[in-house]
């Protein structure tokens, strides 16, 4: 059963997708590598260093977040747009498993974490990060508007989730 079959969901997927050119392709192909999971590595590292007190926050902010993406990716095994649509800017070729977006979940899990008593600056800047995550996964064509959505919203969560659980 495909979930993400519908009007609402194609439609802003063939707007957002198609507002493409070489400067873009080029930007979000580079800067998607901040939302895999790679970039943990240097963000761990850096919370260790300068936010200590938001660690175990962030890892088991983190650690939700991915049991959470990986349970639902694999339960809804979702094609696509690639899979499904004709004339997709696919600049990243992935067909399956696309329902959420993990890139996304774990941009905004850090978001969340790291913005949570900081500056407002900090704070826009955090969640810009996480928004271009977001919007670059539907414009390199590997993710619907729905996928970038419950992303997203499986990063707030999961960061909000444990301020509350660990305070």
């Amino acid at each position: 059963m495909v979930i993400e079959n519908f009007e609402l969901n194609i439609e802003n997927f063939r707007l957002l997708n198609s507002l493409n050119n070489p400067f873009f392709d080029t930007f979000f192909l580079y800067f998607s590598y901040l939302g895999s999971g790679f970039v943990l590595i240097p963000v761990v590292i850096l919370t260790y260093f300068l936010r200590r007190e938001k660690l175990k926050f962030l890892l088991l902010a983190i650690l939700l977040e991915t049991v959470s993406v990986i349970f639902l990716k694999t339960f809804f095994n979702q094609p696509r747009p690639a899979t499904l649509l004709e004339d997709v800017h696919l600049l990243v070729p992935l067909y399956w498993r696309s329902f959420p977006s993990g890139d996304t979940a774990m941009a905004f899990t850090i978001a969340t974490v790291l913005s949570k008593g900081e500056k407002r600056i900090l704070k826009i800047i955090l969640f810009v990060y996480a928004s271009l995550i977001g919007y670059g996964r539907i414009y390199l064509g590997v993710h619907f508007p729905l996928d970038v959505f419950v992303g997203a919203l499986i990063g707030i969560l999961s960061g909000i989730f444990c301020y509350k659980i660990l305070k």
